[in-house]
């Protein structure tokens, strides 16, 4: 233990001690400018084009985290006879960079998305997944993550209203991951899907998707089809990778969320 530590518990009127920057802050404030400095030229071609500008204000939050120089919340017991208070740092609120930021909003969204989003009616995990070789198109053109989401659902809804021969409204939530195991680029899509949906009369009508084989086929043909209609893909190639046998594309829905599943005590 330090002598500045031992000082600050033996004297209790004893000045500050801060806790420093963590390791991730410290490698950051070391390299993050050489990095944006040199990215069009090093990175780009390999890594796509990223929003510089948005990463680097999320950047430079993250690295005013936890510091009690940039603010501090009061937090005091209310109960009688105690009131002992402290100082805490605020808190940069990010996604992603912060691990700790990060964990306690995924751990909240996830509540509120159990408690005050989903039906208590069955729900499955779908994961989309895409081949090798349309992923390098998601490194320069990140709108294809949206078309392809707006796809997904469009394609989720014909497949019900195909299904029951009549117009179903369902919900599902949905969203995109760009790297996949080892941080390599991977364009994927995780949704929470509400295994049916309601007719003109609000009934609700459950269609639980056993075999996804169907529309995995489905799915790859309207990728496909998109590519090639935004002349991503010329035609021929588009055809040519109809024709092949392990095409790459992949659904999966194995994990089920019974109604009975949340927790809405």
């Amino acid at each position: 233990m330090g002598t500045n530590t031992e000082q600050a518990i033996n004297d209790p009127i004893s000045s500050y001690i801060p806790r420093g920057q963590n390791v991730l802050q410290q490698i950051f404030k070391d390299h993050f400018d050489d990095f944006i400095n040199q990215y069009d030229e090093k990175y780009a071609a390999a890594y796509g084009n990223y929003r510089i500008d948005r990463i680097t204000e999320v950047v430079e939050e993250f690295l005013k985290c936890g510091d009690y120089k940039m603010g501090v919340a009061r937090v005091k017991c209310q109960n009688p006879g105690c009131e002992h208070d402290y100082f805490v740092p605020l808190s940069c609120l990010g996604f992603y960079l912060c691990p700790s930021c990060h964990q306690k909003r995924t751990l909240l969204f996830g509540e509120q998305i159990a408690h005050d989003v989903l039906l208590q009616l069955p729900h499955r995990h779908f994961v989309f997944a895409i081949p090798k070789y349309l992923r390098p198109y998601f490194l320069h053109n990140r709108t294809l993550f949206s078309d392809i989401s707006c796809l997904i659902f469009n394609l989720i809804q014909e497949y019900y209203n195909e299904v029951t021969g009549k117009q179903i409204v369902t919900g599902l939530i949905l969203s995109h991951q760009t790297f996949g195991d080892f941080a390599r680029p991977n364009p994927h899509w995780h949704g929470l899907l509400l295994e049916g949906g309601f007719d003109d009369n609000r009934n609700f009508v459950y269609l639980p998707i056993a075999s996804t084989k169907q529309m995995e086929e489905l799915f790859r043909r309207k990728v496909i089809w998109h590519f090639e209609k935004n002349k991503l893909l010329n035609t021929d190639f588009a055809l040519n990778l109809l024709s092949w046998k392990n095409s790459g594309f992949s659904i999966d829905n194995s994990v089920r969320i019974y109604g009975s599943d949340l927790d809405t005590g």
